[in-house]
């Protein structure tokens, strides 16, 4: 849960305790049933809260679980350790510095301690060299992970437009299936039209009876197709 979903839900339980700590003063009678209606609100609270917290880690789970998820908790662990080992860069510098100088200052010191400050001088040179190529192979790995994150992120939206892309033709394809037919229907009309125009010509020009029974037996032949 987000805080500042927290500090709003807790003003609004703040508000009503002490609005009901209020009522009980004011209306001692109804002091019981203000006592469980405050316990079943604490309750419906908790259980929010729990719900809630539940529902985010599980969110966060799946989502660490999914290759976009990993990548960028790969990220977040580089910098992490980035930002640590420039820190102590930064802590063993500055003893060096203060090192090399009580060591350049001191114009005469005893032979033990100028060797022992020689030697810390050596061990912390060595420190701030491993920490240097630690931080070469952590930037080197942050670009490597930055371009995958990249690249996937790409190849994630290129599949949701595939995807689009097959919705459009697909309908395209439906679209055009159905003017195939509404074109095959309006022909067919047209010619069913144009059969009963021939026909109602015949049929007012015929005066014999065999011709008009010829006639209407081609009229219910079409209509029956």
């Amino acid at each position: 849960m987000r805080s500042i979903d927290v500090i709003r839900l807790a003003l609004i339980g703040g508000v009503v305790l002490l609005s009901l700590l209020f009522l009980i003063r004011v209306l001692p009678v109804i002091r019981f049933l203000l006592i469980i209606v405050l316990v079943l609100l604490l309750v419906m609270v908790l259980v929010y809260f729990f719900t809630n917290t539940w529902k985010e880690q599980r969110e966060r789970n799946a989502y660490e679980r999914t290759t976009t998820g990993q990548i960028n908790g790969k990220i977040v662990d580089c910098e992490r350790q980035l930002s640590r080992l420039k820190e102590e860069q930064a802590k063993i510098e500055k003893s060096l510095h203060e090192l090399k100088q009580k060591l350049k200052s001191a114009a005469s010191l005893n032979a033990g301690i100028k060797s022992q400050t020689e030697q810390l001088i050596h061990g912390f040179e060595q420190e701030l060299q491993l920490r240097k190529t630690k931080i070469i192979f952590y930037q080197q790995c942050l670009e490597k992970l930055n371009a995958l994150l990249q690249q996937h992120e790409l190849l994630t939206a290129l599949e949701e437009k595939k995807a689009e892309l097959d919705q459009y033709r697909e309908k395209h394809y439906d679209e055009l299936a159905k003017m195939e037919s509404l074109r095959w229907e309006v022909e067919r009309e047209a010619v069913s039209l144009e059969t009963i125009h021939d026909l109602s010509t015949r049929m007012q020009r015929s005066e014999q009876l065999d011709d008009v029974l010829h006639l209407q037996k081609e009229l219910e032949k079409m209509l029956a197709s």
